[in-house]
């Protein structure tokens, strides 16, 4: 898209954006590495060094991590390297949106790309240090073929060809193409091309995105197991078809819960500004339209309209067609494309009917700060979180490791919640978000990555919570009917330790179990 600025020259101005966005991605980044938090399936993966991606349908993310440490064994923490890698990538990204959008201002360049990686949401993505390099690869891959690869017949096979490798990084990514793909109609009708290029343009890359997902789920998507393939099930009769509406009523619910009020009074004008501005420019371009009938004409109208509407329905992408979707932040990489969207729309707008290039720096400069300011809360409750669980775990194990010592218990398990550090708990009250970004690792209800996190500390014991078979279930309800009225072996600010049948009942203090009244529980 070119809107009559030939100002950009990748002589003069690609070193400055790249810079530009590796700085501003400093801000999103060094909250995250000052924490230096094992984050969720971290937590396995630098203690035994396997990884799961191929039975979650990410062949490729095995095969880099593997490569990265020439196919040793067992894999090992190579962190902060892959996520500064990651940032790299997604500045790389950012720089070739610059390029084939044509900004006037490296700053204008650097803010409008800036989201596709800064928003609150790819915080988790980030977070994960095996993790983070695959998945801004996956972006990265995902917009190859709006970014770099024109409109040619070779070029648009390769294009299909970066999607699928875009989908065996990780899947949620195409969303980020997707709505790059209602972006280019949108710059079109700005540029004034007829309705049936543009028809040709947006059925192009549909079939591209189509055809990569076809592929990948004949070759890869068949081998997907656990519980990715539960929440990856399909919905498959007609009866189904209204929870589509469903899903993206749930989905835009959870990103709205994820903010406060006060936030989302200041930065919600911005956004519906901009999805009104889609609109405009849908109306302006079936206004203009030379020798266009009158059902074209009408047909566009309703187009502009719904515009707004494909472009939310496109960041969530296939999501949208599951059976039981997975909400977590993560898998909301399209958000952060909106936003970029948008503010490429914002800049191109401008330009084409010449006003100032000060409204989209300005636009950009308030969403770039706000994301910088939850990425910083986000970091610095993470850094607290992990003190506050570390010192628990730390203490719990000297005190199992006594019992197991005199030779009382052969086994323990978790009761209840360790909950937020008081620190984390105040940024989680003003930035909800944190409440879907952080979960304590000391938690029953997480059987998996606690038992991860206590194997850090806790050895020579056995957690009972992993074995789920139904005598050991069975087994683990008679000690828990037990705890309300056993006395305490052990009592500490955070937990109360107490023994029944040769297990350790490890009892949270921040809450009252669930099995047990208040009136009843034995100090």
């Amino acid at each position: 898209m070119n809107p009559g600025n030939t100002s950009f020259t990748p002589s003069s101005t690609d070193s400055r954006v790249l810079l530009t966005l590796l700085g501003l991605y400093s801000f999103i980044i060094f909250p995250i590495l000052r924490a230096d938090q094992y984050y969720n399936d971290d937590l396995k993966r630098a203690l035994v060094g396997h990884g799961s991606w191929d039975a979650t349908g990410r062949p490729l993310t095995t095969l880099l991590m593997r490569m990265l440490q020439a196919y040793d064994p067992a894999m090992v923490d190579i962190s902060p390297l892959t996520q500064m890698g990651a940032i790299l990538i997604l500045a790389w990204t950012g720089l070739l949106i610059a390029r084939r959008y044509v900004f006037a201002s490296p700053w204008i360049a650097a803010l409008a790309a800036f989201p596709l990686g800064a928003q609150p949401f790819f915080l988790e993505n980030l977070s994960y240090k095996f993790d983070a390099l695959s998945m801004s690869l996956a972006i990265f891959f995902a917009m190859l073929p709006i970014v770099m690869l024109r409109q040619s017949r070779r070029r648009w096979w390769l294009g299909v060809a970066s999607i699928f490798v875009s989908l065996d990084f990780y899947q949620a990514a195409i969303n980020a193409y997707l709505v790059f793909v209602v972006l280019d109609v949108l710059l079109g009708q700005l540029e004034e091309k007829t309705p049936q290029q543009l028809i040709h343009q947006f059925a192009s890359r549909a079939l591209q995105a189509g055809l990569a997902m076809l592929l990948y789920q004949l070759i890869i998507g068949i081998h997907i197991n656990g519980w990715v393939k539960i929440h990856s099930e399909k919905i498959h009769s007609p009866q189904q078809l209204p929870l589509i509406a469903s899903n993206f009523v749930d989905f835009y619910s959870y990103i709205g819960a994820s903010f406060s009020e006060q936030w989302k009074l200041y930065f919600s004008p911005i956004l519906l500004a901009m999805l009104l501005l889609s609109v405009i420019v849908g109306v302006r371009y079936a206004l203009r339209l030379d020798a266009a009938t009158a059902q074209t004409r009408a047909a566009l109208f309703v187009a502009s309209l719904l515009t707004p509407l494909a472009a939310l329905a496109c960041a969530l992408g296939p999501m949208l067609i599951l059976e039981k979707p997975l909400f977590v932040p993560r898998v909301l990489i399209g958000f952060g494309a909106l936003l970029a969207a948008g503010l490429i729309l914002v800049q191109a707008a401008l330009r084409q009917w010449r006003a100032s290039d000060k409204w989209a720096l300005a636009v950009g400069g308030i969403l770039a700060l706000g994301m910088c300011v939850v990425a910083s809360a986000y970091g610095n409750a993470l850094r607290e979180q992990k003190n506050y669980e570390t010192r628990i775990a730390a203490h719990l194990a000297d005190d199992l490791a006594g019992l197991k010592g005199d030779g009382i218990i052969d086994s323990f398990m978790l009761d209840g919640s360790a909950g937020y550090s008081p620190v984390t708990a105040h940024v989680a009250g003003q930035f909800p978000i944190v409440y879907q970004l952080i979960s304590p690792y000391l938690s029953a209800e997480d059987r998996f990555h606690s038992h991860a996190f206590l194997s850090y500390y806790v050895s020579g014991v056995t957690d009972m919570r992993v074995d789920e078979s139904p005598a050991n279930l069975a087994l683990i309800s008679r000690i828990l009917a037990q705890t309300c009225t056993v006395p305490a072996s052990y009592t500490t600010g955070a937990y109360t330790v107490r023994v029944i049948i040769r297990t350790a009942v490890v009892t949270f203090r921040q809450v009252v179990p669930e099995h047990c009244d208040a009136a009843t529980v034995h100090p």
